[in-house]
């Protein structure tokens, strides 16, 4: 029975997507598991690569990673259709005497791999083939950023699946993602890949952490929060910007705000009245705090520990779900909307009940900290 449950989601897939024209590869239905973990599609008209896993069904149909590549140049294009994921190797002469990294064969002598470099050094890198980018400039091998050809070269093993297609009305359902540095100028070129993760990587330097890179949306707010030294890494190699925030994390930046230390301050906010009324998940010390339990605790320490008047309210009638702003937030919440420490959603949302990743609270931290007080 399951068998001819999954035959007809399959068939109702393939019609449905020869209807909205979502995947012209896909036109027979969704790739079926094969024992792999992911799933690799090339849009060479779009330039991206996106990645899938599987379904609950046993097909690749759920999305989990886009890259902007360059497939083949006029004259070398990369050819379509669905091949196998064969050898890698770590460093790989090119065709053209050049070198790439992490190159993963995709067929024959046609491969994942990063941009290239003159040699066999991470310094050496033809900057402006890593500026080119997110259009054809291949000898037909999909070009990647660093990090990105690392991580097919680490994830996706012997075996795995990849289709080459054209879809020039879509580049995927995550869409076709911007390269971390748009452009690398003559003034910033120091032969290095922004992305490449090794920690010698001068384009690390101003934030010691390899996960933060020039370019990530979060990359001044990270600045901000290790200068002012109310924020440090997840540890000594991380600053884990996608890591939730607990409730005791954010009460150690409250305490460091205040020019304490790194003393207990779980204890110190307690005993500030900080927590009062918070219940649940947003008590729960080592638990991950809630959006509207962190932006309370950031308002309460304005109002109770400064002694500040809260200034800037706004409604919070325009986010559908309002209602789910428990009654100890809400003023918070308000305020934090007001003087826009906290942004809704594209879909009209504010998600209060949402987990924060710690970029996203040094962005808040950030906004906060330019606040005329």
């Amino acid at each position: 029975m399951k068998r001819i449950t999954s035959l007809f989601l399959a068939l109702a897939c393939a019609a449905l997507l020869l209807c909205s024209g979502v995947h012209t590869a896909w036109a027979a239905g969704p790739m079926a598991g094969n024992g792999k973990p992911y799933y690799i599609m090339v849009n060479r008209a779009q330039s991206t690569v996106t990645v899938y896993e599987l379904d609950d069904e046993g097909y690749y149909t759920v999305p989990v990673k886009a890259m902007i590549c360059s497939t083949g140049r006029k004259g070398h294009a990369t050819p379509t259709g669905t091949f196998t994921i064969g050898g890698r190797w770590t460093w790989l002469r090119m065709v053209d005497s050049s070198y790439g990294q992490y190159a993963t064969q995709i067929r024959g002598n046609i491969l994942f791999h990063s941009v290239c470099y003159t040699k066999r050094d991470p310094s050496a890198l033809m900057t402006e083939e890593y500026n080119g980018l997110g259009a054809p400039a291949s000898l037909g091998c999909v070009r990647l950023q660093t990090a990105d050809a690392k991580w097919i070269y680490d994830n996706c093993a012997r075996g795995t699946k990849v289709t080459i297609y054209d879809d020039a009305d879509s580049p995927g359902p995550l869409g076709k993602p911007d390269k971390l540095v748009s452009n690398i100028s003559p003034e910033q070129d120091n032969g290095w890949d922004p992305t490449d993760p090794r920690p010698e990587n001068p384009w690390h330097e101003t934030v010691p952490y390899g996960d933060v890179l020039p370019g990530a949306w979060y990359y001044k707010d990270v600045q901000y929060v290790l200068a002012a030294g109310i924020m440090t890494g997840a540890d000594a190699a991380a600053f884990s910007p996608d890591a939730t925030v607990t409730c005791r994390e954010m009460t150690q930046v409250l305490y460091r705000m205040s020019g304490g230390g790194d003393d207990d301050a779980f204890s110190w906010a307690v005993d500030h009245r900080l927590l009062d009324g918070m219940t649940g998940k947003d008590f729960d010390a080592d638990g991950p705090i809630s959006r509207q339990g962190l932006v309370t605790l950031l308002y309460r320490y304005e109002t109770v520990y400064c002694g500040r008047e809260a200034e800037g309210l706004a409604s919070l009638s325009q986010f559908k779900d309002a209602p789910s702003v428990r009654a100890y937030a809400k003023t918070a919440m308000q305020w934090a909307v007001g003087n826009n420490l906290i942004q809704g959603g594209s879909s009209g949302t504010i998600h209060p009940t949402g987990q924060a990743s710690r970029a996203q609270l040094a962005a808040i931290l950030h906004r906060y900290g330019e606040l005329d007080k």
